[in-house]
């Protein structure tokens, strides 16, 4: 009648335990390697997205990074410079060492 597979004699933990024996001593390299692929696959996306450019609904502001300094408050700085001994003596020590808090 119907020669395809019997449910009735078929044993799962059987076979679980037949898979598990051949293939249990390769889950370790198979989990490093999915690792490594994710990882792969997230390397070649941001290098994508880092390369791509900016699409015609985006706009691209491009800002001037030079500061701007009022002449005027350089003129007054350095009078008071000039003119107080204290004020002199630190600005001196913060150009002698400059990273000091």
């Amino acid at each position: 009648m119907n020669k395809g597979p019997n449910l009735k004699n078929l044993n799962i933990k059987a076979m679980a335990a037949k898979f598990a024996k051949r293939f249990g001593k390769h889950v370790i390299f198979a989990a490093i390697l999915a690792v490594l692929l994710v990882y792969l696959m997230m390397v070649f996306r941001i290098n994508s997205l880092a390369n791509a450019d900016p699409g015609p609904d985006q706009e691209v502001v491009v800002t001037n990074s030079i500061p701007k300094v009022d002449p005027k408050a350089v003129s007054q700085i350095q009078s008071l410079e000039q003119n107080n001994t204290q004020v002199h003596a630190l600005f001196e020590q913060a150009r002698n060492n400059p990273f000091q808090e």
